[in-house]
Formats: structure tokens, C-alpha cells, sequence
């Protein structure tokens, strides 16, 4: 549900409660202090944070996750339109379990430091999240102390993760999309997206991309379905249909013009030359 003020929580009695908010464009913000602790995961949009006086705001762009401690004043200003999942623990939670105790206080002074998640840590959040809202919206046996159990867990995987500086987060990330992008390169990626995975702005996307890859991201997956099409045709196993459809291309015409630029040869004559014998052997293309 899209909220324009925040959401009224009330911690059950089992000390956990996950939820998620869904911002409207003209959501406002008073500033609030919960009498529980408070995780934010910004799932999708940007937020700044204002808390314990500090300034300038915190930004907290998409993969960002904030820890409100009990009893902080804080405020959250929409830089675009957010959805955040939280995670609401109670102070009797945190504080029954030594272990819990310094799982929070490390998380806590992770945030300060600005805490990102790459996308396997995200994918372990969401999924954690995903399975909570399950059990807290279709109580069964076990119910409660699995959705702790995952409360738990989500600590866990935060509490290890290495702090890093924005500047280094910022690199990190961008690795990230580019070997993700090496893995999917078939599907329809463009700035926007890797934009998107990293939440970077397009500018500093484009700048940090080519700084590590030394290519524009347009160029680099143009680069990876050439690469792909081609062992495809060497292999003489595929036809010229079958490389362009795996390599995520719909347009015949726009796939012969590309791979004639990377290669210097059409792709039937990039399979003729595959298969002229030379010797005792066969003629191959120049490797790829």
C-alpha cells in the first residue's frame, strides 16, 4: 500500500515484525523516535536520511540499508519515490541474547559507515524478507520463531559484510553489474538498468563503468553477444538464427551489421571459414 506519512508500527509480542512502505510522490515526514530498533532496506528509489543531529542528510539510494537505533529522532526525505522494507525489533529481542545484543550494535555502526549491499547480499535480504511476510501474513505452527530466526539471519549476513567508503562501495558495485552483465548479456540491458542495480546516477554510472571496463555499457554488451555468437558459429552446431536468438538479438538485419563490424566477415562467411580445411586440419576464425 502507498503511504504519505509514514506507517503506524506496533511490535508484536514475539519481539519481530517485518513490513514494507510504499512512498507516494508526496510523502512527508515528520521527525519520529520508535521505542523499538528499526532496519530500512531501500528496495527501490532514493531516500536521505536525518538522525542524531547529523549533517549533511545520509543518502541511502537503492541497495543502502539504514539501522535507527530505539529512541533516535530521525526523519526520511524523498529524493525520488521509495519503497522500503523494514525490519521493526523490539529491545527485549535485541537485549534477551548476548549474540543478538552485538549483531545490532555492529550493524548499527555499519550503517554510519554507509552500508551497501552487492546483489547476492540483496538477493539474501530480499528472500529473507519475501519468507517472513509469508508467515507473518498466513500464521502457521512455527510461524514466530521462524520469522526471529529470520530476523536473526538478516543481522547475520549484514554484520559481515565489509564496511566500505562510498568511493569504494561505488566501484564495488559497478563490478558487480559488469559481471552480472557477463551472465545475462542477452537480455535488454542499458544504462538505466545497470543505473538502477547500482544506484548510481547515469552520469557516474557511465564514467565508472568505463573506467573498469574501458568500454560504454552499450559497446561492452554489443562486445559480450559478438564474443558469444561467434564461438557459437566456430562450434558448427548452431545456425545463424539459433547464435542471434542466444545471443538476445531480434533483428536480423541489425545482427549481420554488427557482427560484420566486429569480425570484418559476414556471419555465413565467419562459418565457411570455420569449416575450410587447411592441412591436416581446419581453418578457424581469429580467436574470440
Amino acid at each position: 500500500m502507498k503511504v504519505s506519512r509514514p506507517l503506524t508500527v506496533t511490535v508484536p509480542t514475539a519481539g519481530v515484525l517485518f513490513a514494507e512502505s510504499v512512498h507516494e510522490t508526496d510523502f512527508r515526514m515528520k521527525e519520529r523516535i520508535d521505542p523499538f530498533h528499526k532496519l530500512i532496506y531501500v528496495l527501490k528509489g532514493e531516500v536521505a536520511c536525518e538522525h542524531r543531529g547529523l549533517k549533511p542528510l545520509i543518502p541511502a539510494p537503492a541497495g543502502r540499508v539504514l539501522a535507527i537505533p530505539a529512541g533516535v529522532a530521525h526523519r526520511l526525505h524523498d529524493k525520488e519515490p521509495a519503497t522500503l522494507l523494514l525490519l521493526c525489533l523490539a529491545c527485549g529481542f535485541v537485549d534477551a541474547d548476548a549474540g543478538r545484543g552485538e549483531l545490532w550494535r555492529t550493524v548499527v555502526a555499519a550503517s554510519e559507515d554507509r552500508l551497501w549491499l552487492d546483489r547476492s547480499a540483496r538477493q539474501h535480504l530480499e528472500s529473507a524478507w519475501r519468507r517472513a511476510l509469508l508467515e507473518q501474513a498466513h500464521p502457521r505452527l512455527g510461524g514466530g520463531p521462524l520469522v526471529a530466526s529470520l530476523a536473526v539471519q538478516s543481522l547475520v549476513l549484514l554484520a559481515r559484510l565489509p564496511v566500505e567508503t562510498a568511493e569504494q562501495s561505488s566501484l564495488q558495485r559497478v563490478a558487480s553489474v559488469v559481471q552480472e552483465i557477463d551472465e545475462t548479456f542477452y537480455e535488454p540491458w542499458n544504462v538505466d538498468r545497470a543505473a538502477l542495480r547500482t544506484g548510481l546516477s547515469r552520469r557516474r554510472l557511465t564514467t565508472l563503468f568505463r573506467e573498469r571496463t574501458g568500454l560504454s555499457l552499450t559497446d561492452y554488451v554489443i562486445d559480450r553477444r559478438m564474443t558469444h555468437a561467434a564461438r557459437l558459429l566456430q562450434s558448427g552446431e548452431h545456425s545463424i538464427l539459433g547464435a542471434m536468438f542466444s545471443c538476445g538479438f531480434g533483428d536480423t538485419s541489425h545482427f549481420y551489421r554488427l557482427f560484420k563490424r566486429r569480425f570484418g566477415v559476414a556471419p555465413g562467411q565467419w562459418i565457411h571459414q570455420a569449416e575450410r580445411p587447411l592441412g591436416r586440419g581446419k581453418a578457424r576464425p581469429s580467436s574470440v
